[in-house]
């Protein structure tokens, strides 16, 4: 099926752009009436993409190539959805073309300037650099079906990070208190919305199951009160980081997992920050949580004794699946991380936040010329598995680590007998990564003083030269190449024997993924 954009249109938007419309003018009545079918194929764009990403949502379309007070053609064509009927009516999604391409964004909608000036410092200030903005250049997007264009937009939405419900919260449009859900139908459909989400395009290795395109593996039941989910870091599924159980009782104070919904209509899976011993280890409750996780409670409104619980944000229900996915991912892996101590930390600034790393963003770090970035993802996914699933077996602990700002390493090692192990892993690889990795692995050892005790560790499949690889070692860093063994999906990671030694493993020949 065709979209319904054509060259010419790109052309007259940026031919017209600015220009007072004049009566009686030829060129700009025709110019007009072609700009008009634009501007319907960009409302037939939105419709299509809020039926199947926000159903709950709606759908506001400008018709007009001018603007409503100078008349003035318009350089762009814009529809707005709405992901709900009560969303802030000041922010909204946005699909449409310009001189740049096809484009689909989280924008602000005749917002204050003291809320527009936030979005302006979130965004970057300019859309085309905007972390929750994606573009299609005219040439690619005209080479695509409707359906190819509708398929992009919802895995660009996906990305975006923060997400349309965390923006809102920045931007002060959605600043209200939460209030648990304490309606038992309301609950149960929202976590298996949720488990649903989790469920879509999963791995799975007997009972136990991997996020897509995160290294989070969960097992996933039905109980009295609706979807249970155990998850963790773990391959093998031997321990977890967290359950998350829907609970019988809706808003009860003794449960651990909740649903909750904001002022807007908006749903959202919460946790209280109370972890449950394991191995010899103690509970971890909220203080402890707070400062090993980094992560703020929210301001909950519930009944009884549920008000005076401390719930944190496990994901936001009307995001996109793959950003639900993303979000519980991350808080899975802080819990990990908080679970697993490594390193004493010393002073004041010491608390590193543990957990999330490089599955929060896509994989985008350059790579061979012919290599995508994506299969660069998947494999860098599978090295981080391989390695994982043999530290496991050993019950050696492992877990990732990250602070604010975007400061994330692939896996911190335990050692028996010796300094942690802070290992970065690239697959792949250019130049460019081996400097990125260096500089990861200098840095955070001087910036966090939890970290620079560690021995820092690059894990690489490409042969350095000799200049580099002697430079790299005289800062203290030990290089270990491994090499790929199989093809296409049945590729596996190999390790060298001194690598297995380090970690205090013995040789990993092969790792079995289904």
């Amino acid at each position: 099926m065709d979209h319904g954009f054509k060259t010419k249109h790109f052309a007259l938007l940026a031919d017209l752009s600015g220009q007072v419309r004049r009566d009686g003018d030829a060129y700009q009545d025709a110019a007009y009436a072609e700009l008009v079918d634009a501007y319907e194929a960009t409302a037939e764009w939105a419709r299509a993409l809020q039926r199947k990403l926000f159903p709950d949502g709606f759908v506001r379309k400008l018709s007009k190539p001018t603007d409503q007070w100078r008349q003035r053609f318009k350089p762009y064509t814009w529809t707005r959805i709405y992901p709900r009927q009560n969303a802030p009516r000041h922010l909204a999604f946005t699909v449409g073309i310009d001189a740049d391409g096809f484009c689909v964004k989280i924008d602000t909608v005749s917002a204050p300037d003291s809320v527009r000036a936030i979005y302006e410092e979130l965004s970057r200030q300019d859309h085309r650099l905007s972390p929750f903005a994606s573009i299609a250049s005219p040439q690619v997007g005209l080479s695509w079906t409707f359906d190819q264009l509708i398929d992009w937009s919802i895995e660009a939405i996906g990305l975006f990070e923060p997400g349309y419900d965390e923006i809102a919260r920045r931007l002060g449009l959605a600043s209200g208190a939460l209030h648990l859900v304490t309606d038992t139908e309301v609950s149960r459909k929202s976590f298996d919305y949720w488990r649903s989400a989790l469920l879509e395009n999963a791995d799975v290795s007997g009972r136990v199951r991997r996020i897509a395109q995160q290294d989070v593996w969960f097992t996933e039941q039905d109980g009295e009160g609706g979807a249970e989910i155990k998850a963790g870091l773990d391959p093998l599924g031997n321990e977890w980081a967290v359950e998350l159980n829907a609970p019988p009782e809706p808003g009860n104070y003794n449960r651990l997992t909740a649903v909750a919904t904001d002022e807007t209509g908006g749903l959202h899976l919460l946790r209280r920050g109370w972890l449950r011993g394991r191995r010899p280890a103690p509970d971890i409750r909220v203080p402890e949580f707070i400062s090993l996780t980094g992560l703020q409670p929210l301001s909950v409104a519930a009944e009884g004794k549920a008000a005076e619980r401390s719930w944190f944000l496990v994901a936001d229900l009307s995001d996109p699946p793959a950003r639900i996915r993303r979000t519980t991912a991350a808080f899975v892996e802080l819990c990990w991380a908080a679970r697993t101590p490594l390193a004493q930390a010393t002073g004041k600034d010491a608390v590193a936040w543990a957990g999330g790393g490089e599955s929060d963003q896509p994989y985008v770090l350059p790579a061979r010329p012919a290599l995508d970035p994506r299969v660069v993802e998947q494999l860098h996914g599978k090295v981080w598995q391989t390695l994982a699933t043999a530290l496991s077996a050993k019950e050696v602990r492992y877990r990732k680590w990250r602070r604010a700002g975007g400061f994330s390493i692939d896996m911190e090692i335990a050692r028996d007998n010796g300094s942690p192990l802070l290992v970065e892993i690239k697959t792949g690889c250019s130049t460019s990564d081996v400097h990125t990795a260096v500089g990861q692995l200098m840095l955070y050892r001087e910036l966090f003083p939890n970290l620079s005790g560690h021995k820092p560790v690059l894990l690489i499949d490409a042969k350095l030269s000799s200049a580099i690889a002697a430079a790299v070692s005289a800062l203290d860093i030990e290089i270990h190449q491994y090499h790929w063994r199989g093809e296409g999906n049945s590729r596996s990671p190999i390790f060298s024997d001194a690598f297995c030694h380090l970690c205090g493993l013995a040789q990993i020949t092969e790792l079995e993924t289904k």
